[in-house]
């Protein structure tokens, strides 16, 4: 088999979601229905981004989280945001340096504290909220990481 057009796209949670909807919507619009198991497997990812905590971000929201963050300038003579840093805040929704240590490379040394803190502020304020979580629900996790 040969690969006549190599595609390499890094899509968002909130870009996947969306994709998925529009061909669950169009599958069902139709006579002629997708293979059962194409449709379980989308039934599957969106059952599983709904529990995510970013289930709620719209694309637009991604789109406007990137052009904010290309603007941070980094420390003199370092690199910018690369777009697969970009594609993991946008997924990962970073809460803490920490989180954004984990997420960018050298971060420290490429943007300083500083403009670590006003990206997260800008996280925070660009991207809905994460939904509400039932106490039952949040025990359940807690469980399973202390196992």
């Amino acid at each position: 088999m040969e690969v006549l057009t190599k595609c390499e796209v890094l899509v968002s949670i909130a870009e996947a979601k969306e994709l998925l909807n529009e061909i669950q919507n169009e599958s069902s619009d139709k006579e002629s229905q997708r293979p059962w198991i194409a449709q379980e497997m989308t039934k599957q990812v969106l059952q599983y981004i709904e529990n995510v905590s970013i289930c709620n971000v719209t694309t637009e929201e991604v789109a406007n989280l990137y052009q904010q963050l290309q603007a941070f300038e980094p420390l003199p003579d370092q690199d910018g945001l690369k777009h697969t840093e970009l594609f993991n805040i946008a997924n990962l929704r970073p809460t803490s340096i920490v989180e954004m240590f984990a997420i960018i490379d050298h971060a420290e040394v490429r943007f300083g504290d500083e403009k670590l803190e006003q990206m997260l502020d800008l996280i925070q304020s660009t991207l809905s909220a994460p939904p509400e979580r039932e106490e039952g629900e949040a025990a359940e996790d807690e469980e399973d990481v202390e196992s």
